[in-house]
């Protein structure tokens, strides 16, 4: 949850700056949208493995490792959201005199807040099933009792740890449709 809200802003952020229709400026976008595509290229259990190298051992360093990925992730997708937003409806509210950051607050954002909720429900979920993954590196969390319980060869307690990582991805992804169809 923590990786995800931190995510959120950090990639609403970028995605503006990577979006070419909020502020115009080509070399930014091709900058923002390279970076972040770099971070993308690298797997979320290599960044929560360096994170375990710098922070330690601990949660820490799957909220850190989740965060880099998800950013990245939410930089690209919040970028195409925005720039479906038509021109015609940007150059409009210019056209009143509003700002860059004006345009992209009044016009941008709620025109694209539905797509925010499908791409951050979906993203959690995964966030969710990679915890699995990254607890068995060291990183905590559920992850951390499938490794034990597979170690210490008990099989009942691993397939319950499975199954509620089921039910509760299951539960995030009917949550979030419920929540978008508020939205839209």
């Amino acid at each position: 949850m923590l990786a995800l809200l931190y995510s959120l802003l950090l990639g609403i952020f970028f995605g503006m700056l990577a979006a070419r229709n909020v502020f115009g400026i080509p070399a930014l976008s091709v900058f923002v949208q390279s970076f972040f595509s770099f971070l993308r290229a690298v797997p979320t259990p290599i960044w929560v493995l360096l994170m375990l190298v710098c922070l330690g051992m601990g949660p820490e360093a799957g909220v850190a490792g989740l965060c880099v990925h998800t950013t990245a992730f939410f930089t690209k997708s919040f970028a195409q959201s925005f720039e479906e937003i038509p021109r015609d409806t940007l150059e409009a509210i210019e056209a009143t005199g509003a700002g860059r950051v004006s345009v992209f607050t009044n016009a941008v954002l709620p025109a694209a807040f539905s797509q925010i909720i499908a791409w951050c429900g979906m993203r959690l979920e995964v966030n969710f099933s990679e915890c699995a993954i990254l607890g068995m590196v060291g990183a905590g969390g559920v992850g951390f009792v499938f490794a034990n319980s597979l170690q210490g060869y008990d099989y009942g307690t691993a397939g319950l740890a499975i199954l509620l990582v089921f039910a509760t991805a299951f539960l995030i992804e009917r949550m979030f449709v419920k929540v978008k169809k508020i939205f839209r």
